[in-house]
């Protein structure tokens, strides 16, 4: 290639280089604008209030009882098998077989050493007893030789747990989920039409709400006479054809 053509492929690049700065600098020198010294505005860190004299809700709640799936609580009960078989009959491991624990009384599984906390306890294990045991079992039960972090999720639990329940020869009843108890409050409220109207029949000796100065134009309004007091036009008289 002569000098002159690599000469004209220099100039091109350079200039479409050029086109490109000018591209991303003028609309920025066009559109300056000056930062202030000081915001306008500061959003402050969000403070999260948190009611600590509720009552917590009963037990178990519609989204647990939701969350009770046989097939994720398969999945979740790989963590455990390590230390528990759960079929019928298998040998206990570390821990004791969980086959039909469900309302099984604690401890009670025959051949297998608890421990002194696990076999005092005299718990049944239902459902909440279960889930707070899942939780953080060496909360729920100080003393106990399970050597288990627990499981944080409460959809988690409520499926482990379902995989439980099923693991039986005679599963029992799926729980049902707890009503939540109505708050003062809410027992007191009433209910009003849209829009605010409260529609109704005032009692015996009830005031009637109402724009004073139109009550009081109502009252002055003076009834009608009686319908002989009114002008009544004279009978029409036939024409005498005789005349």
């Amino acid at each position: 290639m002569d000098p002159l053509g690599t000469n004209k492929i220099m100039a091109a690049v350079l200039g479409a280089a050029l086109v490109f700065m000018a591209i991303r600098t003028i609309p920025e020198f066009l559109m300056h604008h000056d930062i202030p010294d000081v915001p306008a505005y500061s959003v402050g860190p969000l403070e999260v209030v948190v009611d600590e004299g509720g009552e917590d809700l009963p037990f178990p709640q519609l989204s647990w009882v939701s969350a009770m799936d046989a097939e994720r609580g398969a999945k979740v009960f790989k963590k455990c098998k390590s230390c528990h078989n759960i079929e019928a009959g298998a040998p206990h491991g570390t821990g004791p077989n969980l086959y039909s624990v469900v309302k099984r009384k604690s401890g009670e599984a025959a051949g297998f050493g608890y421990s002194s906390a696990m076999a005092s306890a005299g718990y049944e294990w239902g459902y909440e007893e279960l889930d707070g045991f899942l939780e953080k079992p060496s909360t729920y039960m100080p003393g106990t030789k399970m050597n288990f972090v627990g499981l944080k999720k409460p959809e988690d639990r409520a499926a482990v747990i379902e995989y439980l329940r099923i693991a039986a020869a005679n599963p029992v009843p799926r729980p049902e989920a707890a009503a939540v108890p109505l708050t003062q409050e809410a027992e007191n409220a009433t209910v009003e039409p849209e829009g605010g109207l409260q529609i109704g029949v005032p009692t015996e000796g009830e005031a009637i709400d109402g724009d004073e100065d139109t009550m009081r134009d109502l009252e002055q309004v003076e009834p009608l006479g009686e319908t002989e007091d009114i002008d009544q036009p004279e009978p029409f008289e036939a024409a005498d054809d005789e005349q």
